[in-house]
């Protein structure tokens, strides 16, 4: 194990590092905190052995920090102190501190307690591992579901990838959405529609208000044939039933429960927004301006307001992504007279603000300010590349 010990007394210091070192272990030493706080953000440490009373950057301050920081393997922390009442014993423990060693020091203890720490960490790099075996087999099963769905059909497979794309967009926006529930969202979105490969072409081929009554119920039946084939694995439970889920419809008249509004977990609802966007702009070939009217119409009605108006967001950065490759993004205060705009401004509604080739007087930059301020467009917009560089 690699141990780091913290002391300001250099017989204390060589001491412990002496016993350390015949014990097997690599050791390190710092003279007070502060070296060994640098220490800890700049080298793998595995078990601190600080004092507490040090000047500077104490014992305990050193032990809080420890393990209040990020993106690090757990690091066993034990502290030695020559205060031994209960109050600091427990004062310690509760700061975050994995074991407590009062003065004088006792080695055999002293050893007993690092074999305690070596056996926590050997527990924790061997539960990391198995997660990550968990983690690397969960995604081969997502991208070998994936494959399934795009040797059936291309077109849909591109769907489903665009879908997740845009699925994982709206959960990091959503405000109810936590950071562990994204990867089960984006791997939905990814299989939404995996229980297409049970249904034939003839029926996919048709829209919808082409179906027949039996091919209807054909179509339907997809969700829970998707859920059904994921399903069987254990992991993939709650993937399955947001696959299970993504058609039902925000005033309850989807399939296949009829449910409506909040009841619909929030990442169905956000994969049928995804898919929804995705089918206005492929299949259908929508132009990017007119999105806006087309969503409008789901509002309420297929999907809930607040997903609209996330949607809206995302289709005014998908044209400035489009615009960008040619023309500057600016904020709005970095705007001065004489630029020309390279894009329409609209409003997240889709209403029109201000056209291409205005070129931009005090008064049209303190406009789309005020528009900004009351939240009806971006911050952003895109301008001519020439006329930036004048």
């Amino acid at each position: 194990m690699n141990i780091l010990i913290a002391d300001d007394d250099p017989v204390t210091l060589k001491l412990l590092s002496s016993h350390l070192s015949s014990w097997g272990h690599t050791v390190h030493q710092a003279d007070d905190g502060n070296q060994a706080w640098d220490w800890v953000c700049s080298h793998p440490v595995d078990i601190v052995v600080s004092d507490w009373l040090m000047p500077g950057l104490d014992g305990l301050e050193l032990c809080q920090r420890i393990r209040g920081k990020d993106g690090v393997s757990y690091i066993y922390l034990i502290l030695i102190s020559a205060q031994n009442s209960q109050a600091d014993i427990l004062h310690g423990l509760a700061s975050g501190v994995d074991d407590y060693i009062t003065k004088p020091i006792d080695m055999d203890a002293l050893r007993a307690r690092i074999d305690i720490g070596v056996r926590i960490i050997n527990l924790e790099r061997t539960l990391k591992r198995k997660i990550e075996i968990i983690t690397a087999n969960h995604y081969q099963t997502i991208r070998m579901f994936s494959q399934i769905v795009e040797v059936f059909d291309d077109e849909l497979g591109g769907h489903c990838r665009r879908t997740a794309k845009i699925a994982i967009e709206l959960a990091h926006r959503h405000p109810d959405v936590a950071d562990n529930d994204i990867p089960i969202i984006e791997a939905a979105a990814l299989l939404h529609d995996i229980g297409m490969v049970g249904i034939p072409k003839s029926i996919l081929n048709k829209r919808r208000t082409e179906m027949v009554n039996d091919e209807r119920q054909w179509y339907q039946s997809h969700a829970g044939i998707g859920a059904r084939i994921i399903g069987e694995i254990e992991i993939m439970k709650p993937v399955a039933l947001l696959v299970r889920m993504h058609h039902e419809q925000y005033n309850g008249k989807g399939f296949p429960e009829g449910m409506a509004g909040d009841d619909i977990p929030i990442g169905a609802q956000i994969i049928s927004a995804a898919s929804t966007y995705d089918n206005l702009t492929h299949k259908g070939k929508i132009p990017l301006q007119t999105v806006p009217d087309h969503l409008q119409r789901f509002r309420g009605y297929q999907l809930s307001p607040q997903l609209i108006e996330l949607l809206l967001e995302i289709n005014v950065n998908v044209q400035h992504d489009q615009a960008r490759k040619k023309d500057h993004e600016l904020t709005l205060d970095e705007l001065h007279a004489g630029m020309v705009l390279a894009d329409n401004v609209y409003m997240k509604t889709g209403a029109f603000v201000m056209a291409a080739d205005t070129e931009l007087n005090d008064y049209a930059i303190d406009k789309l300010k005020q528009y900004h301020t009351i939240g009806t467009i971006t911050n952003k917009v895109l301008i001519r590349q020439s006329s930036v560089e004048k």
